[in-house]
């Protein structure tokens, strides 16, 4: 679904916004059941739950499906709307399951501490963006999530909770109080799919970053099949940079396959 002025405002207003039916039913349906995949559903696993009662699966995934979801141009192309640039990085991925026997105790809080250097302030170009993906329905009693719309401040009393369809994205700002609430239901799970952006130069943010991921087979697949733009989203140099050179674009196709296949990069001997 393309994203909307009506959503922007909302962001603006209320710190997050709620899209339903986000994706076409074909892929709702392809991502519900490739987490069913990675992370089992509760009917599969009740016996002998994880202890934690959730399952996380962190970007970059094994399956490049999940991997593709972070480039979603009507996505990106919001995030860019609400941060006042094209210059916008990814910042972390993750897909997450919480199954009944989690936790019991949820604190609203804001993503901050863990995800920039500094303290929030009131401009929206200084929060990160957060996008959660949920495949199936989040009823009452499957931890929806908690909310305060930014003109509540912090006043608890205010949360909202969140139960949303199948097929519905959340988006907010990282300094948005928000959290998951307790899974009150005895069967079944909740699936979410979270991937989270921030501007290019904003250089103190990032709960966690990926440059150390540059051996990983997965992010090396999906590295190789990217635009040169797109590459930009994960910190690579744009194409006309200085760095690259005949040495260098033979040595990025070893390490990413497929890095230079649409011929975008053209390095300084070929411009004259």
């Amino acid at each position: 679904m393309q994203l909307q002025d009506k959503h922007y405002t909302e962001f603006l207003e209320q710190g997050y916004t709620v899209v339903e039916n986000f994706y076409p039913e074909k892929t709702r349906t392809r991502i519900a059941t490739e987490l069913r995949k990675k992370m089992p559903p509760w009917e599969e696993i009740k016996d002998d739950p994880p202890e934690s009662g959730m399952l996380r699966d962190i970007f970059p995934y094994e399956n490049q499906f999940f991997n593709e979801l972070t480039v979603d141009p009507d996505l990106i192309t919001f995030v860019q709307r609400i941060l006042g640039t094209q210059h916008i990085h990814f910042r972390y991925a993750h897909n997450w399951t919480r199954y009944p026997n989690g936790p019991k105790e949820h604190r609203l809080h804001r993503d901050n501490g863990n995800n920039s250097l500094l303290p929030p302030c009131d401009n929206v170009y200084y929060g990160q963006i957060s996008s959660w993906y949920f495949p199936e329905d989040v009823p009452e009693d499957h931890a929806p999530m908690m909310v305060i719309p930014k003109e509540n401040g912090d006043d608890v009393a205010k949360a909202v909770s969140l139960e949303v369809q199948a097929g519905t994205q959340m988006i907010f700002n990282t300094f948005l109080w928000h959290s998951a609430s307790e899974f009150k239901g005895n069967a079944g799970q909740r699936y979410s799919v979270t991937r989270i952006y921030g501007r290019a130069d904003h250089y103190w943010e990032g709960v966690s970053h990926y440059t150390n991921k540059g051996s990983n087979k997965s992010f090396q697949q999906f590295i190789g099949s990217l635009t040169a733009k797109q590459r930009e989203l994960f910190r690579f140099p744009p194409a006309k940079h200085p760095y690259y050179t005949h040495e260098t674009l033979e040595a990025l196709e070893k390490h990413y396959p497929g890095w230079n296949s649409n011929e975008e990069y053209v390095f300084e001997q070929e411009k004259h």
